[in-house]
């Protein structure tokens, strides 16, 4: 026999009930189950760290006040942190099973990867606030697109000539009129809105672009991107309707500032010229839009773009077109290419200037002490050049942590000039002294400095010995002899102003425009209406009594003129029948 049948047959069957075991074998003790401490979730620790972490933000917020994009900037960093901390508190402190640690880990990526599978980000506010839309509907560009694919472009008012189109003081020739200093002179709007509101010309799609309007007779002509290419685009005035486009293969795009050109088309003696948002210079004429010279300034000057686009308006004076540049590599050791002058007729280059890297602001035409120069506000700080051969006259450090200046600087007399630029850094007057023989540079004094009115990417306007502005979206008005602040009052965003009779017209960022006095004593408004929809960061142009608004979604006219002088308007198109 095997020793496993002795095994077998020895073996007492499972089953045996105890009846049939011997009364003296001792009861077996069943051995003792340890069973596992049921795991509990350790949600003190994970709340902890939601409260330290809203508490920190809430903290930041306030300590970072009034500047609203670092506010913005301190909520991204601190929702960062707040993510991180629960990450590690739900994967390694929680205690809950290791199963369900990476359940929930799924679950959330899973629920970020459907909210942008269902939206998109459409673009970002001025203090750096996204906005969503769904996907499935249209972009602002496919509307623009389609709507011109279909409207009846052609222009029933016949168009003037290049011979006949002549600026006048009413119009408006680029970028915040003829000065650039944001007034329409020798124009009177209506005030009362309530009795007689803006009365609505036209409104439709444009394409992308955060420039404005330059209005001469019955032309309007911008700077839009429509798909992958970026034009040049002509209305005309009482219609709406395209009459001309120039474009070229170029598209210009990025994350916070969003797609399209920047810079608003400046208007001189028939010629439009022209800056795209990749640098392309242009001269076209403005009867036909037909290119009379170019310049790709990025590629002929080996230069990289900036960073959100090139943005500065030409500047047109006497026989020069003066322009800003791209950014010198680091490995070019000359790099005075930071402004270009060419021939305004024939595109020829006359001088290149500047050592400091470029910004956002478009070149300022001033006489300091007798001398006839451009400003610069570039990156470093505001800088004059002698207009005849870029020569550098004087330089003065304003700054800040982004490295942004776009405000237009403001020359308010013989020898001082009034500057502001966001991301907590404010406004300032300074005094430029008469240069001595002996330097090669003139002498600059702060005469004073304020945090009061801090303009991010928002022009102020100059009033009788007050300035007026959006300090981060905040109108205020400050005294330019002391630099006090007289009031602040009305929020509108990141959006812009002009004035025009003693009135501020302001186009706030969500579309709307208001009418508020020019008033140092106190805020006054006195009007408002929605003249569009969508982000708008443009600056409005006012010409004979109209009003050009526009973002990156539509464009509209308003006629703000007095009634007397509409039904005068009337007449004479009448009688020209």
């Amino acid at each position: 026999m095997s020793d496993y049948s002795k095994n077998e047959e020895s073996a007492e069957p499972e089953n045996a009930s105890a009846e049939n075991k011997p009364a003296d074998t001792e009861t077996a003790v069943p051995a003792e189950t340890t069973e596992r401490p049921a795991r509990r979730l350790r949600w003190k620790w994970g709340l902890a760290v939601l409260v330290i972490g809203i508490a920190a933000m809430v903290i930041q917020w306030f300590r970072l006040a009034p500047d609203r994009t670092y506010q913005v900037f301190s909520v991204y960093e601190g929702i960062r942190n707040l993510v991180v901390g629960l990450l590690i508190w739900w994967m390694f402190v929680s205690g809950v099973a290791w199963k369900t640690r990476f359940k929930g880990l799924f679950g959330a990526v899973l629920a970020f990867v459907l909210f942008f599978t269902v939206v998109r980000v459409e673009s970002f506010e001025g203090d750096m606030v996204p906005r969503f839309q769904f996907r499935f509907l249209p972009t602002a560009e496919q509307r623009a697109v389609e709507y011109f694919e279909q409207a009846d472009n052609s222009a029933n008012q016949k168009s003037e000539s290049a011979e006949t189109l002549v600026a006048l003081e009413a119009d408006w020739p680029g970028y915040r009129n003829a000065l650039r200093d944001g007034i329409a002179r020798d124009q009177q709007i209506r005030t009362d809105w309530e009795s007689e509101p803006p009365k609505l010309l036209w409104k439709h799609p444009v394409g992308a672009g955060w420039g404005s309007f330059c209005v001469v007779g019955d032309r309007v002509f911008t700077q839009e991107q429509r798909g992958e290419e970026e034009l040049v685009v002509c209305y005309d005035v009482t219609t709406g309707k395209q009459i001309w486009t120039q474009s070229e293969p170029v598209r210009f795009s990025e994350t916070l500032g969003g797609v399209g050109p920047r810079a608003t088309p400046v208007f001189a003696e028939g010629r439009l010229y022209t800056m795209g948002g990749t640098g392309i210079l242009n001269c076209l004429d403005a009867a036909t839009g037909q290119p009379v010279w170019s310049h790709d300034l990025l590629k002929e000057g080996d230069l990289k773009n900036l960073t959100w686009g090139m943005a500065g308006s030409p500047l047109i004076h006497d026989e020069l077109v003066i322009v800003n540049q791209g950014v010198s590599p680091a490995s070019v050791v000359e790099k005075n290419q930071a402004v270009i002058a060419f021939d305004k007729l024939s595109g020829e280059k006359v001088w290149w200037s500047g050592t400091h890297k470029p910004s956002y602001s478009s070149p300022q035409y001033a006489v300091l002490n007798g001398t006839p120069q451009v400003l610069i506000f570039n990156a470093k700080g505001l800088e004059g050049f002698a207009l005849e051969d870029g020569q550098s006259l004087w330089f003065f450090e304003w700054t800040n942590q982004a490295g942004c200046n776009a405000a237009q600087p403001i020359p308010l007399d013989d020898d001082s000039v009034f500057l502001g630029a966001g991301y907590g850094q404010g406004s300032a007057r300074i005094k430029i002294a008469p240069r001595k023989s002996s330097e090669k540079t003139a002498q600059v004094k702060e005469e004073w400095k304020s945090l009061s009115l801090k303009l991010k990417f928002n022009s102020a306007v100059n009033q009788e010995g007050y300035v007026y502005g959006l300090d981060e979206g905040v109108l205020t008005c400050l005294d330019l002899e002391t630099g006090k602040r007289q009031w602040k009052r009305g929020r509108y965003g990141y959006g812009q102003l002009l004035l025009v009779d003693g009135y501020l017209i302001i186009l706030g960022e969500d579309g709307r425009v208001e009418l508020v006095e020019a008033n140092p004593e106190k805020y006054v408004q006195r009007g408002k209406f929605q003249a569009i929809e969508g982000q708008t960061w443009n600056n409005p142009a006012l010409a004979r009594g109209r009003l050009f608004v526009r973002n990156s979604e539509e464009a509209a006219c308003y006629d703000l003129s007095p009634l007397t002088q509409q039904g005068a308007a009337v007449t004479a198109e009448a009688s020209n029948r």
